[in-house]
Order: structure tokens, then C-alpha cells, then sequence
């Protein structure tokens, strides 16, 4: 990555490594796109975003490195529009990428928690939304997901927004089902006749 850190978050990117996943080796990247709720009135919140593969939503995330997000004060939605298909305003944007093996096959396990201060000390009581994707990594390869938050949850809810691997975006291509009629990804290499 030949881009210095200050000029990704000016661009409202972070670059959050797995560790889980054996270091940052820097093989294969997930983009994950966020469309964040408003600040509600009163107290400001940041977007608190966890990601590991492998490990599920109910055991420890002491050790799991995080980033966090101010929510915006105020933006455009086009809510009459399915997720996949609308154009985000910046203000409400984020985009968190997530650093893994790319040849790691195990679930992502993701958590957007809304939380009073970025280091989310209120972490277990803070509300949180949740996304599992079914396979987020292929070796060498930029993935993307997409997920719109439209409001604050007001509770945890235990179970996740799933994204099947065929939702799971090659950056080079384009469509809305990112898997081959024969089963495999398009960020896999083409399976022989």
C-alpha cells in the first residue's frame, strides 16, 4: 500500500488488519461499504467496525482490532431503493478495508457498533449490527460488500445480515450475482472443461 494512512482517511478509508488471520499479510482486501444512520439528537456516536474470520459473534473480541466512525450529522437517502442499487451520499459513507488471507475460506464475522466514544468503552451494552459473509477473501484479489444501516438499532440483534459469496462483488467486474453458472466465484480462476 503505497498511500499514506492520512490521505485514506481523508478519503474516509481505514485499513483495519485481521490478525486473526495469521497478520497483515496484504494478500487479498475487502472493501466494506457502509451507509451510516444520522447522529440521533443529543450525545454524538461513532460507528465502532470489528471484523474477524473463523470465531463467531459469541466468544471474546478483547483482542480483535477495531476503527471507528463518527456518524454523520445529516445526509440524503434514497430509501425507495434496494441497498445494492442506490447511490450513497458521501456524508453517510464509510468504507473500512478489511486486510485478510486470501486463501482463507472460514466466515467473516463483522460488527458496526454504536458507541458514545471510538473506543467503545460501553462496548458490551452498546448496540450493534452485525454481517456474516459467507466468503469475503480469494487470493490476490480487491472484494466488495455493501451494507446500509439506515437507523439506529436500539438493541443487539443476535442474529447478523448475511451476504452469500455469489453478493460478494469482484472489484474488476460488475453485475449483481458474482458467481459462474457452474458454482464458482468470478474471483476465482475459471474452472477447466
Amino acid at each position: 500500500m503505497s498511500r499514506p494512512v492520512h490521505e485514506l482517511l481523508l478519503r474516509a478509508t481505514v485499513l483495519l488488519c485481521l490478525f486473526a488471520l495469521g497478520g497483515c499479510t496484504r494478500n487479498a482486501i475487502l472493501e466494506l461499504e457502509l451507509e451510516l444512520p444520522e447522529q440521533p439528537a443529543g450525545a454524538s456516536l461513532f460507528a465502532v467496525v470489528s471484523a474477524r474470520a473463523g470465531a463467531g459473534f459469541d466468544q471474546s473480541w478483547d483482542d480483535v482490532p477495531s476503527v471507528a466512525v463518527a456518524l454523520p450529522e445529516s445526509c440524503v437517502r434514497a430509501e425507495e431503493l434496494s441497498c445494492s442499487d442506490r447511490v450513497i451520499d458521501p456524508a453517510c459513507r464509510a468504507v473500512v478495508s478489511v486486510v485478510g488471507d486470501g486463501s482463507d475460506t472460514d466466515e467473516l464475522f463483522v460488527r458496526v457498533r454504536f458507541c458514545a466514544d471510538p473506543d467503545c468503552v460501553a462496548g458490551e451494552s452498546a448496540p450493534e449490527h452485525r454481517l456474516l459473509i459467507d466468503r469475503a477473501f480469494y487470493l490476490g484479489r480487491y472484494t466488495q460488500v455493501r451494507t446500509c444501516i439506515e437507523s439506529l438499532p436500539e438493541s443487539s440483534d443476535p442474529l447478523p445480515e448475511v451476504i452469500e459469496r455469489c453478493a460478494v462483488r469482484c472489484r474488476e467486474g460488475s453485475g449483481t450475482h458474482h458467481c459462474r453458472e457452474d458454482g464458482s466465484h468470478f474471483c476465482e480462476p475459471e474452472r477447466a472443461l
